[in-house]
């Protein structure tokens, strides 16, 4: 099985970070409108903590194959 892991890099007043989600999804399309999200979300934190802005915000799915362990021996 293959599974997307949604990763957030962002950078902001010279300090850069990953962000990794808890979740995880069986579909690219989906982990793409996950990250989409997330940086809607982080624009509105960074505006509402009123902190500067971001100099870099980037995302990515990490791609990973995976066993199912219902089909494990």
């Amino acid at each position: 099985m293959e599974i997307f892991i949604p990763v957030l890099f962002i950078c902001m007043n010279g300090n850069c970070n990953f962000m990794q989600a808890q979740t995880h999804h069986t579909n690219e399309a989906q982990c793409r409108a996950s990250i989409d999200a997330q940086k809607i979300h982080m624009l509105k934190v960074a505006e509402t903590a009123n902190q500067g802005k971001y100099t870099v915000l980037e995302g990515t799915c990490i791609n990973t194959r995976v066993s199912d362990p219902k089909k494990q021996t």
